[in-house]
């Protein structure tokens, strides 16, 4: 959390590995999301959540991670980052975005004037990200909230719910941030958790689940390559990655970065 726009502090305990923590920036633009489980000895049962919007277009020198006091922060009135929205909890439960015990946010994103909170569900997600309640059907939704006052984007997609529980028809190669990520169940029974997109290469870093099941798999259309099984443990410990066709970044169980590089053409099977 170095360096955050000027103000933002963790509104409850230092982070853990229980906490979610997402952000999303552009030139312009910083947008932060922090959940917390309530460690209050007090019994209190409500998760401790914020989102917040920064315009970030004019530079500063101040760094808020070098004063942890706050005593030296600018005034807002001055040149630097400055505070477009705050979210309250009535703000989050009125967008229908509060995660409360459960959350299921998978991501951040941010265009010219809305942030895009993404969420997914589904009946057989496992770990920190899974709900307590799960959906009878899997969920994708994108929930666009602008920076000032007007109308919200909501964009879900899932299974047809029908008795095979198939899951939609819509065509699942569009990425923008105001459309619901179908992606994620492009080759269902499988579903894919992240991926990683160099565009001028054509390649795709693709994770996917299936039940028991995980593979890795380099989409180099009109083919793929898999990863050695082994590599999920090594990669997908925190479930995301990003490369390009040169790497590939991820991070391990020991919460240690692990760097593929690819310097020579590949077989079918690295």
């Amino acid at each position: 959390m170095a360096n955050m726009p000027h103000g933002e502090q963790s509104s409850g305990m230092p982070l853990n590995s229980r906490d979610h923590f997402f952000s999303v920036h552009t030139e312009t633009h910083y947008a932060m999301h922090l959940w917390q489980p309530n460690r209050s000895a007090w019994g209190e049962d409500d998760s401790i959540e914020s989102l917040a919007i920064w315009d970030i277009s004019s530079n500063s020198s101040y760094r808020a991670s070098e004063d942890p006091t706050g005593k030296g922060k600018p005034s807002e009135d001055l040149e630097g980052p400055r505070v477009l929205r705050r979210f309250s909890f009535s703000d989050l439960g009125f967008y229908r975005i509060r995660q409360r015990s459960s959350p299921i946010i998978r991501g951040l994103e941010l265009d010219e004037n809305n942030v895009y909170f993404i969420q997914e569900d589904h009946r057989w997600i496992v770990g920190s990200q899974a709900s307590h309640l799960h959906p009878r059907l899997h969920k994708v939704k994108t929930t666009g909230i602008p920076f000032s006052a007007g109308p919200f984007w909501e964009d879900e997609c899932g299974a047809d719910g029908d008795v095979n529980l198939s899951f939609c028809e819509r065509a699942s190669d569009t990425r923008a941030p105001n459309i619901a990520p179908c992606w994620r169940h492009e080759e269902f029974p499988y579903l894919t958790i992240i991926e990683a997109m160099d565009v001028e290469a054509g390649i795709t870093f693709s994770a996917r689940h299936c039940f028991m099941l995980k593979t890795k798999k380099i989409n180099v259309k009109p083919r793929g390559i898999l990863l050695r099984d082994e590599l999920w443990q090594q990669l997908l410990a925190k479930g995301t990655i990003r490369g390009d066709e040169r790497w590939l970044v991820g991070e391990n169980t020991n919460d240690e970065v692990v760097i593929l590089h690819f310097d020579r053409a590949v077989r079918d099977t690295i």
